[in-house]
């Protein structure tokens, strides 16, 4: 999916296998409920929202962190943050004092669809026995920008391993602020976050008291000429933690039943939902919600959940909170 990209710039593992189906208790139907989510008007916030709940459970501002590190199934997937339309390029070079320039390098970006097999960082890693080494490869990251849309800057970055623990060795493209950070595995956490600026950042819920996450993602689109480019848009995202969902294009919204699930293909996906249930209308001058679009969602839990969006505006008619209504299957 990556290619190699000259970039004008224009604005969770999800491979791993899901435990079998739980059984859920016979329950009654749930009322229609009505819920908004606020990434604000620049979409300046990633916000974690629980259906069984219907909350917002807790927010951050995009620019809170650079990269996440896989932490409690064992595997070693470092993400970047694609919602500050973050890139990176593999030197191919172990000298970490090399000079790297980003027209030489093949930068990419991690895919929206969560797979850790699509990642820009990608497989820095071998197995060695019953061990595992890094390859030593320094990267060159592009940090994207942070929630004001102000460029942040270039680091190079060269990941190592120690036990079970990642070693982070960082340092501008010129050399300054050399340093190297241990990353401690979690085994309460899916997920370690890592900010260049911050070092580890405590941010995100846990995975079982979340649903959805709404927040600016990159994303591939393709030209009319048939070529991919990455683009920043708003949308949400699945918990990649066992949280699966389709689109429904058999059953009418309002008459769904729970029984109709049997009839649905959901798909471990990160984008399912994504963003394109609503589009620009350049005559009205706002974003128009796409009417037949509605969405089935499992949760983590074994909940069914049909959804479907109504609004992309608050009451002040400020954009940038995604309204909804739901009903529990």
């Amino acid at each position: 999916m990556h290619k190699s990209l000259i970039i004008s710039f224009l604005a969770l593992s999800l491979s791993s296998c899901f435990e079998e189906d739980m059984m859920v208790a016979p329950h009654m139907q749930g009322e229609l409920e009505m819920g908004i989510a606020s990434p604000g008007p620049e979409y300046a916030y990633q916000v974690y929202y629980d259906l069984n709940r219907n909350m917002e459970v807790a927010s951050n501002l995009v620019s809170a962190w650079d990269l996440s590190f896989e932490s409690n199934t064992g595997g070693w997937t470092i993400r970047l943050n694609s919602s500050k339309f973050m890139y990176a390029g593999n030197s191919m070079d172990t000298a970490f004092s090399s000079h790297l320039s980003q027209s030489e390098l093949e930068m990419q970006f991690d895919s929206s669809d969560g797979h850790a097999d699509n990642t820009a960082i990608g497989s820095w890693y071998y197995p060695d026995g019953d061990s595992t080494r890094s390859n030593g490869y320094v990267y060159l990251i592009d940090r994207g920008s942070d929630h004001q849309f102000k460029p942040v800057g270039l680091m190079k970055v060269k990941f190592d391993i120690t036990g079970v623990d990642y070693l982070v060795r960082f340092a501008n493209a010129d050399n300054t602020i050399d340093t190297t950070i241990l990353i401690p595995r979690d085994p309460s956490v899916d997920k370690i976050y890592f900010s260049f600026d911050d070092g580890i950042m405590e941010i995100v819920p846990d995975p079982s008291q979340w649903s959805l996450l709404f927040t600016k993602y990159t994303t591939m689109l393709v030209t009319n000429e048939g070529e991919d480019y990455p683009y920043l848009v708003m949308g949400a995202l699945l918990n990649p933690n066992g949280v699966t969902a389709t689109l429904d294009t058999i059953h009418d919204f309002l008459e769904m039943e729970l029984s109709d699930t049997t009839d649905l293909d959901f798909i471990p996906r990160a984008d399912v939902i994504g963003y394109d249930w609503k589009y620009y209308n350049f005559d009205a001058g706002l974003y128009t919600i796409v009417p037949e679009l509605h969405f089935v969602i499992r949760d983590r839990d074994g909940f069914y959940y049909k959804l479907r969006f109504v609004d992309f505006y608050n009451d002040e008619h400020k954009k940038g909170y995604p309204t909804f209504e739901y009903i529990r299957l």
